[in-house]
Order: C-alpha cells, then structure tokens, then sequence
C-alpha cells in the first residue's frame, strides 16, 4: 500500500485526459496535471493496479500551462484539458495514441499525423443535463450530480448562446420539459443559425461537405462538423470502385459520399431510426443501395460467402468489432478496408487482431475532434495481405 500523500513526477497522458505518475509501479491518475509536472498529492482511490489522487500543491509547473477560460473547468466533467496549452494538448495525445497502439495492439504506427482545428467554439452535438437547482448544465466531474453552466466555450456559438439564455431564467429546465417532455438528458445539435432539441425534434439536418442530411436526433452523430469534413476529405472521397460495404452505417452519412465512386452500396445498422433516416438522405443516389437493418453479426450470417466489395468502410461504436465480426473480415473478399474509430484502445485491439488475419495498416491519421479532453478520433486505412500460393 503506498503512503496516502507523496511527491509524484507526472510522466505522461492518459486517455481520459488525466496525468499518470508512477510509485512503487503503480500507476498513478492525477487529473489537471501534465507530463513533466511535480505535484504534492494526496491518494483519495486505491486498486490493485492503480490509484487515483488529487493535487495538494503544485512544486512544479509545466511551462504550457495556462488559465482555463471556463470557470466551471474542474467542477463541470466536460473537459479535462483546459489548463494545457491546445497545440502541447495535440501533441500529448499523439503520444498517448502511440502509447496505446504500442502497449494494447502490440504494434508500431510509425510517425503519426493529427489534424487539429479549433480549441474552442467547435462541438455541435451535445447532451445537456438537468440540474437539481431547476437550471441546465453537464454531469459534475466525478459525480452522478449536473451542474448549472453559465456558459460553455466548447460549444459552438448557436448552442451557447441558447443555453446562457435559458439559464438566465430561474427555473428553465420546468418550461423547457414542457416543450421536450420530462428528459433529464437530452440531446442538442446546432449548426450555423439552427438549433434542434430532442423531444421537441425528432430529426436533425446537417450539412457536411457541401451535402445536407437527415439524423435521428437521440441516435449517435459526429459532434464536430469541421474536424467530420476533414476526415471525409482526407480518407473517403478517395475510395472508388463496382461495390462497398458500410457498416455500422448510421443515418448514411459516408454512404453520401461513396455514393458518389462506387455503383453499388451495401448498407449495415442495427437502429431502424437510423436505417429510415438513411433512405431518406440516399433516396435520389444513382448508385444502387441495398439497406438492412440488423446485426453486423447477423447480417454476416446470412451474408453469402461469395460477397465481394471493393472498399469496406466501418465506424462501430466505443466498444469496436465483436471477435465475429473480425473474423468475416479475415475471409471476406475486399482489398481495402478502412476503419473509423472513437476509442483508440477498442480500434488498437482489434487492428492487433485484423493484423493476424493478413489485414496490413497502410496508415493511421489522428483527428482531434473533442478539443479539452483526452479523446481522438482515427481512421485507419487497411489493406488485404497478397496470398502467396503453395
């Protein structure tokens, strides 16, 4: 057991934002240090692998750090990256996505690319909370408790302005639920001039890249349009051919893109929502579409194993491809396979495991689309080992 308060040397960046230092071998969490820092701390949480602590006083300071904007930055949960500099953020979280690509996939990326944009001012999508004072806000940092938000620079500035607006209001959530229903969550997405509201929107419209489409509102949706368009730019409107495969597909939106390169589109997600939302943003595409609402898992089982496809393109949730689905994708007949991913841990485990089914990384490109926290998003682009014969 180590001693509850110590001098910790923070070495580097977890993926949640957090400093880690090391004592005894333990890793140590600090939140709101970074790498290079001395701290005074106290341990509040102890496992058998790791612990937590908090800072007691700062002996140390990293040159890149800098004053919060935000001052609810340390109460509210939303960000954790506040006090680091946005350039020295990018490239502390470059280093911890080349940690977990080293330590979890087991393999060497290489240098690897980030695409930054703004630091500020850059989320459309975000789900707002309820707060016990009647008020709106975002989940308290490490509580199940909200806390009433003022303002949130991490916005763009059509959400901001509507939530400083509303809690200039004593008890706005009491009008607001009459309007959107008794949702103590609830989702907002705001682009340019338009805001929408789940309860009282069902759907929402984006456009991206030149192209307008439909979304569930409840349902998951990119929550940075600009950092969305550079992606879309930079890995799939270079994908063309007879036949691709999206999967996880969502309401469509890569499929309005392929749609474009490719003369047929096979279309994967499980949410029927999703799947309507899908038909309606490719209903006037040249390109034949053939949609399912399914299981990527079941869909694989009935799929024919004679299916073939030029591209296959996926962006699965958090938690990555199921060991199912990995293994289709050693056998299926496709020469490139380009995968999109939230969570670099899930993305690193399953690239270790498409490695070994003859799947080869061309390269990975890092985009940093939640500014002020740890995460990144990636897209990986693989290609189909050659078969060598007897």
């Amino acid at each position: 057991m180590i001693a509850d308060t110590l001098t910790l040397r923070v070495e580097k960046l977890s993926s949640n934002g957090e400093g880690i230092a090391f004592s005894e071998g333990k890793a140590i969490f600090l939140p709101y240090t970074i790498p290079g820092e001395t701290v005074l701390a106290e341990i509040i949480e102890e496992h058998s692998g790791f612990a937590r602590a908090r800072i007691i006083d700062l002996k140390e300071s990293s040159p890149y750090r800098v004053e919060p904007p935000c001052h609810h930055f340390g109460d509210c949960g939303g960000c954790s990256l506040q006090h680091v500099g946005y350039e020295h953020q990018a490239l502390l979280k470059k280093q911890a996505a080349l940690d977990t690509f080293l330590r979890i996939g087991g393999f060497d990326p290489g240098e690897l690319q980030i695409i930054i944009g703004e630091g500020y001012h850059c989320r459309n999508r975000a789900q707002i909370h309820a707060c016990g004072d009647g008020g709106l806000g975002f989940a308290k940092s490490g509580s199940h408790e909200s806390v009433r938000t003022s303002h949130c620079p991490a916005l763009v500035p059509i959400i901001e302005r509507w939530l400083v607006s509303e809690n200039r209001k004593a008890h706005p959530y009491r009008t607001l639920s009459a309007l959107i229903g008794d949702r103590p969550r609830f989702v907002v997405f705001g682009q340019e001039n338009r805001i929408y509201l789940e309860g009282r929107d069902n759907f929402a419209k984006a456009k991206v890249a030149g192209k307008e489409l439909r979304f569930p509102l409840a349902s998951f949706f990119q929550s940075n349009i600009f950092m969305l368009e550079r992606l879309i730019a930079e890995n799939v409107i270079s994908l063309y051919g007879k036949r691709a495969l999206d999967l996880y597909s969502g309401a469509g939106m890569f499929s309005l893109f392929l749609a474009d390169r490719f003369e047929a589109i096979d279309c994967v997600e499980s949410e029927a929502t999703s799947i309507e939302a899908a038909r309606m943003n490719l209903e006037s595409a040249a390109t034949k579409i053939e949609f399912s609402c399914t299981t990527v898992e079941n869909w694989i089982e009935a799929a024919r194993s004679s299916l073939s496809f030029d591209c296959i393109l996926a962006d699965p949730p958090r938690t990555g491809m199921t060991p199912k689905v990995r293994t289709w994708l050693s056998f299926v007949e496709a020469p490139m396979l380009l995968y999109i991913s939230c969570d670099l841990a899930s993305l690193a485990r399953d690239l270790r495991d498409l490695f070994q089914k003859g799947w080869q990384l061309e390269n990975i490109i890092l985009y940093d689309f939640y500014p002020q926290t740890g995460r990144l998003e990636a897209a990986a682009r693989l290609i189909k080992e050659a078969k060598h014969g007897p």
